[in-house]
């Protein structure tokens, strides 16, 4: 809610959920191709190294493009886009990336620790609903945090 009654919302939160989102993507894409040793095969035993390095770089190539785009985007939210650097923007995704990747683990552990295999059955073939947000409520704290600390102007 803080980061979407903020100036520059919309971009901010088509920020958030892109991140969040080429993140997971990336890291199941990298992590099935490129196999390797498990992460943590008590915990999660389908996760490997290769998958929790792809999805952070994911979502750092992916902030980097939304930060390009925003500007050719701002007609359509009357202006209303994020105007970044590139950098900024590579850190503010890798940041997203890493607090995704840490609340995905957080939500296998909590599986393991109940002893359930999904979080539930609202979204047929998924892990449930929790199972689609556990890295959103992770990376909504780091993109908010980046975001506070880059209008602050300690990181342009």
């Amino acid at each position: 809610t803080w980061l979407r009654s903020m100036p520059n919302a919309i971009g901010w939160t088509i920020l958030l959920f892109a991140i969040t989102w080429s993140a997971d993507i990336f890291a199941y894409v990298v992590g099935s191709s490129l196999k390797g040793p498990k992460l943590w095969p008590s915990l999660s035993p389908n996760k490997t190294w290769s998958g929790l390095i792809g999805g952070p770089l994911g979502a750092m190539a992916t902030s980097v493009a939304v930060a390009e785009l925003a500007p050719l985007i701002a007609g359509i939210w009357h202006n209303s886009t994020i105007r970044i650097g590139l950098v900024a923007a590579a850190l503010i995704g890798l940041a997203g990336g890493v607090a995704t990747m840490a609340g995905d683990l957080c939500e296998s552990m909590l599986k393991r620790r109940f002893g359930v295999k999904d979080s539930g059955d609202l979204i047929p073939g998924h892990g449930g609903l929790f199972d689609r947000v556990d890295g959103l409520m992770f990376a909504v704290l780091a993109v908010a945090g980046a975001r506070l600390i880059y209008e602050s102007g300690w990181a342009r």
